[in-house]
């Protein structure tokens, strides 16, 4: 059953603020469940329930998934030395509750001599800790499998193995080439491994052979160039695979799922053609079925779209995989748009649909579309920050979802007095904190001074390849709404506001401002924070000369919009790249997209001056100082934290601050979102 979502949590008796500006009063009624605070009865449906293919049982080798929504395998980091931890089995659980029909636990180490941070299945002592994980998820009537993975040479320490002493790129190591009887040796590691699933109780498993990791590097004709029977034709460099198939299937019995690149994206790399015949041949080998991705490490913009690339761009390859073979595929690639998968799967194009970044952002996704509750679920904005977490060996978390990545301890009580709570900024932090807050059910008020809630949320999201974030800011201002929170917008707050409200709590909320360093000239008339550019307030002439002073997310983003308009635009950063502080796949993508539309990108570069039609600057090593031709200046240099000055500004006296999010410490959208939910859970 689903979570109630319609209302703030009960209190037993107490009062509720009708909509107004009353006296700390909150609005009442209207709502959203939320947040392992028990089961209450359902809220009522709005909107068409997606109740047809996306949710008919389908068999999978001798296993019968309920649907067609597979959790898809994806690092979390929250493992100990290989062993999985009381958080894993709570994370899993919780998409379990969700209601998808499968999980596929992240992948797990097969060989002994891998280094790396994921859960291991390379001995009998890992058993125990994944049996948990099957036993959390089995009563929610879901199949649980779990993915096996041999990294290869995708290292960043330990060992690094591959077909051939081929370096990933020009700063990593030149991989040991593996010997026949290595070879042999790792085909044996996936056998055991696939037997200690069994054990564990896994109903399936599937090989990670895909996305550069070892059976997909062997696949490669650009990285395999043996010149054995592991190399050469495509039957040769298939051998691997086929081999380690049929040692899994003899050794466990389980079906067996294998993940197999419809393309790597590279050039000279594994193409659609090769995919659909080594699809075949895994057939042939008893695969019960074909999950189809694209990308490797070289190419993660492919494998890990950010929300530049359009959702279901891997549908094609799946189409073509399905067409070839009997037995189910599953597609994968932003289809968490609910119509989007509905239609992969009711048109024939996959089986089966995989759900990865979007359970991460919301657990309950097919329970609320099936009911048709799709204006509550909440949208992933695929901005990789969970991705960019674990690729940094840190614990999995969300910049939409602060529950996810601490599901063990995330509780969410009602209150046990209702406060009046003053909500000061109704940027990310802002808004999670007036939601957590009003869901406990506290009489929340939040004040924006600017006409529409969302704070820097307007200005993240006015870039191209940013619209995504304004359908998060968009879902926020509706719950808010729903909830019953007292919403104040183009309303500054003043000492004189807060004591007519008479908080109880004040949470200052305000973010961060530019900063200004004092470069001579910066104050002059043609020069701008960058922020006004990306919301419109500048009107930029087509045939301007704009430099953009900072090459932050917000520089980048300013660089981006300008450009796409037309006008000639220089980035200028003192460091040796820009884009540093956004996730590194967006980072890459959205550099290479700059590059590609002509904004001529200036490092190892510090402003020295502003004058009229120039910008002044010299090398950051030393040199000559020289001048960029500039009708505007846009300025994006850093932030200053406002809450300090806020604060004091506002005369709070003995009235209790909280001052979550940039206001603190400038910093990115995961730790705003989960210090404003820290904020809620704390009053």
């Amino acid at each position: 059953m689903l979570r109630d979502r319609s209302r703030p949590l009960p209190l037993g008796r107490r009062r509720v603020f009708r909509r107004g500006t009353g006296k700390g009063g909150a609005a009442g009624g209207g709502g959203h469940r939320r947040d392992g605070c028990g089961r209450l009865p359902r809220a009522r449906a709005t909107g068409a329930a997606v109740t047809g293919a996306l949710f008919t049982p389908v068999r999978v080798g001798g296993v019968t998934f309920a649907n067609r929504l597979v959790m898809a395998p994806m690092g979390t980091c929250l493992d100990q030395g290989g062993f999985v931890t009381d958080d894993t089995v709570a994370y899993y659980r919780r998409r379990a509750e969700g209601g998808v029909g499968a999980i596929t636990v992240e992948g797990c180490l097969v060989s002994s001599g891998t280094v790396g941070p994921e859960p291991r299945l390379s001995g009998p002592e890992y058993v125990p800790g994944l049996r948990r994980v099957v036993e959390a998820v089995k009563p929610h009537g879901v199949t649980v499998g779990v993915q096996l993975m041999h990294p290869g040479r995708q290292v960043t320490e330990g060992p690094s193995v591959a077909p051939s002493p081929v370096p990933l790129n020009s700063v990593s190591p030149t991989p040991h080439e593996l010997t026949v009887p290595e070879i042999d040796g790792i085909v044996a590691d996936y056998a055991r491994a696939a037997r200690y699933a069994a054990d564990a109780g896994f109903e399936y498993v599937e090989v990670h052979g895909a996305h550069g990791y070892l059976p997909s590097n062997f696949l490669s004709p650009r990285h395999n160039q043996r010149t054995d029977d592991y190399g050469g034709t495509l039957g040769n460099r298939a051998r691997f695979s086929l081999e380690v198939a049929r040692a899994i299937i003899g050794a466990s019995g389980l079906p067996l799922v294998w993940r197999l690149n419809g393309t790597d994206t590279e050039p000279g790399g594994f193409d659609l053609d090769s995919a659909v015949a080594v699809a075949r041949m895994l057939e042939d080998a008893g695969a019960a079925a074909i999950s189809v991705s694209s990308g490797t490490w070289l190419t993660l913009q492919q494998t890990l779209a950010p929300m530049s690339v359009p959702r279901g761009h891997m549908r094609p390859l799946a189409r073509a995989v399905k067409q070839a073979v009997s037995v189910p595929v599953m597609a994968v690639g932003r289809l968490d748009d609910p119509a989007l998968a509905e239609d992969v799967v009711a048109s024939g194009d996959a089986d089966l649909v995989l759900l990865g970044r979007g359970l991460i952002a919301e657990p309950d996704w097919p329970n609320l579309v099936r009911a048709g509750r799709l204006d509550e679920v909440r949208p992933c904005i695929a901005c990789n920050a969970c991705v960019d977490l674990v690729g940094r060996g840190e614990r999995a978390q969300c910049s939409v979802n602060p529950e996810a990545g601490r599901e063990r301890t995330w509780q969410v009580k009602p209150a046990a007095v209702p406060r009046r709570v003053m909500v000061v900024g109704s940027g990310p932090a802002g808004m999670e904190a007036a939601r957590i807050a009003r869901v406990r059910g506290h009489r929340v008020s939040i004040w924006e001074r600017d006409a529409a809630l969302g704070g820097k949320l307007e200005v993240a999201g006015s870039a191209p390849s940013k619209r995504e974030v304004l359908r998060y800011r968009d879902f926020q201002a509706r719950r808010l709404e729903q909830l019953g929170v007292e919403i104040h917008t183009s309303a500054p707050v003043s000492p004189e506001t807060v004591r007519g409200q008479q908080p109880d709590v004040v949470v200052v909320a305000t973010g961060a401002v530019p900063l200004v360093p004092p470069i001579p000239g910066i104050d002059g008339p043609s020069v701008y924070d960058a922020q006004r550019l990306l919301l419109g307030e500048i009107p930029v002439a087509p045939d301007s000369r704009l430099v953009v002073v900072g090459g932050s997310a917000t520089g980048c983003e300013t660089a981006e919009l300008m450009r796409a308009k037309g006008i000639e635009v220089t980035l200028v950063e003192m460091r040796g790249s820009v884009g540093r502080g956004i996730e590194a796949i967006t980072r890459r993508q959205l550099v290479k997209q700059l590059e590609r539309d002509g904004v001529a990108l200036l490092t190892k570069a510090v402003v020295v001056g502003i004058e009229p039609g120039l910008v002044r600057w010299r090398p950051a090593d030393g040199g000559e100082e020289r001048a960029l031709a500039a009708d505007v200046v846009a300025l994006a240099i850093g932030w200053r934290a406002t809450g300090a000055d806020v604060t004091a500004g506002l005369d709070l006296g003995d009235i209790e601050v909280r001052v979550p999010g940039d206001a603190a410490s400038p910093a990115d959208f995961v730790r705003a979102v989960n210090a404003g939910a820290d904020a809620g859970l704390g009053i």
